[in-house]
């Protein structure tokens, strides 16, 4: 999955976020992020804040999807190379996480719907997914909530996530 919305060095500071946040000193910040169920909670967490500052081309234009960064990557424990969607996907006849709660999360239309489902995701991905890749989808479909008449056809997020989850590579 090629990316939508981040540029080389809004990757390269989100990983530094992400590596900053899984180092043992930084655990209560992790563990406020990952008790956010909603995203005004995380607006109001200063791990958040520490993501924002090397981003504020992201924090002016998209700050509640940036929070569902934040928030989304507080609960990946293990960063692999496969995007979300691979890892639920899983390439067997049972998908790690049922065909119905992905036909749920595609349907979310509300950014607090879209980041529990993604929550939920997560959890039964075994927390694994490719962080870079997570932020990118997560601000790919923020941006499409935002403009939604910017994404149609192959470029709706729907259409990029769904894709690996029905085909394994």
């Amino acid at each position: 999955m090629t990316d939508v919305v981040l540029r080389q060095d809004e990757r390269e500071a989100i990983q530094v976020w992400y590596d900053w946040l899984c180092k043992d000193k930084q655990r209560g910040h992790r563990a406020r992020l990952k008790r956010c169920t909603t995203v005004k909670e995380i607006l109001l967490q200063p791990g958040f804040y520490r993501l924002c500052q090397p981003l504020p081309r992201l924090e002016e234009r998209w700050l509640e999807g940036l929070a569902m960064v934040a928030g989304l990557l507080a609960m990946v424990k293990t960063p692999v190379d496969l995007n979300l969607p691979s890892v639920l996907g899983d390439g067997g006849d049972k998908p790690v996480f049922s065909e119905l709660r992905f036909q749920k999360l595609l349907a979310a239309r509300k950014p607090n719907d879209f980041f529990l489902a993604m929550r939920r995701a997560i959890v039964q991905a075994g927390e694994k997914s490719d962080p870079l890749s997570l932020a990118d989808q997560v601000l790919h479909w923020y941006q499409q909530y935002r403009h939604p008449e910017w994404f149609t056809g192959q470029k709706q997020w729907q259409y990029r996530f769904a894709k690996p989850y029905y085909i394994q590579s």
